[in-house]
């Protein structure tokens, strides 16, 4: 029960930006209301939505990059938020930007919740979650029930955790590289989950052609799996990539 003499609190961030303007286009775009703004003797503004409410100053010197700001926002539907979030900046002639600041990732599944990560153009990041009814083993992008022992499920757990929690594709790609090409004592629903997962890191680097290669690898031994809904969530990602270089107007990965 909450404490009589306190209530129960409410915590506000106060974050970083190099431009009002920016941030509040921004923000206003996913749908959150400017409650306030302030140009003197600061800069200052505020912003709210029914998920959070967020403050902002100018600190001009920020480069987006070396950001290390951010903000947990725990949410009861992580999915009908990301929804509501990207119809929103699609309603004002946006698409949702997957690369660079600001940027939106999937929504994924972690050990302790499911969530996305949302970043600003000042490099901010917002980690929106939901906290899971029942804890999920630690492996997870429809990792088996029961986590494999050996390298590869070790180096898929770590790549997975640095893509979708820690936003570092680039490292995730280093522990992935480094096990991944000598994994054939690994079950083929490991090994396809590890080469969807090596597909949506490159695609998220840009590196499109070395994506649309490990998707290739994943097509053929998704032929292995032993059932049909095995290994569900990456099948899932490996379709949302297969359709997203469709709508660019790529050749779909099996094409060789």
């Amino acid at each position: 029960m909450p404490n009589p003499r306190t209530g129960i609190g409410t915590a506000i961030p106060i974050l970083p930006c190099r431009s009002i303007d920016e941030q509040l286009d921004f923000y206003q775009a996913l749908g959150f209301e400017v409650t306030y703004r302030q140009s003197k003797p600061n800069l200052y503004a505020c912003v709210r939505h029914p998920i959070a409410e967020l403050h902002f100053f100018v600190l001009k010197q920020l480069e987006p990059a070396n950001s290390y700001s951010m903000c947990y926002v725990s949410v009861p539907d992580v999915d009908a938020v990301y929804r509501d979030l990207c119809d929103s900046l699609r309603k004002a002639g946006r698409k949702v930007p997957t690369k660079g600041y600001p940027k939106i990732g999937k929504v994924n599944d972690l050990s302790e919740d499911r969530r996305f990560n949302l970043v600003d153009p000042a490099g901010n990041r917002l980690l929106i979650g939901q906290k899971h009814a029942v804890p999920k083993p630690a492996a997870q992008g429809g990792a088996p029930a029961a986590p494999e022992p050996g390298r590869l499920a070790q180096a898929f757990d770590t790549a997975y955790r640095l893509t979708y929690a820690k936003d570092d594709p680039a490292a995730a790609a280093r522990v992935l590289d480094a096990v991944l090409p000598k994994s054939e004592e690994a079950s083929a629903a490991l090994r396809f989950q590890a080469s969807v997962l090596r597909a949506d890191i490159a695609a998220a680097m840009d590196e499109i052609a070395l994506a649309k290669e490990w998707a290739r690898k994943a097509e053929r031994l998704s032929s292995s799996l032993r059932l049909p809904d095995e290994a569900a969530t990456a099948q899932e990602r490996l379709r949302e990539l297969l359709a997203s270089w469709d709508e660019r107007g790529c050749a779909t990965p099996i094409d060789d």
